[in-house]
């Protein structure tokens, strides 16, 4: 049952950066700063997922 909560918990930590960076709180060095500090394991692992779909974006920041 760990797995399925820390899959939830990785599924709304990348749901809230996806929504602070539209918004314009964060943007792509705040993300690489997030990726690299491997201290809290869940926001390091959404914002490696958001960076990839943000590089995926035709009008890449």
């Amino acid at each position: 049952m760990g797995k399925k909560v820390k899959a939830a918990n990785d599924a709304i930590m990348t749901g809230i950066l996806v929504t602070r960076f539209q918004m314009g709180q964060i943007d792509v060095s705040d993300l690489e700063k997030m990726v690299i500090d491997t201290s809290k394991t869940e926001r390091s692992s959404a914002a490696r997922k958001v960076l990839a779909g943000i590089r995926d974006m035709p009008s890449f920041p």
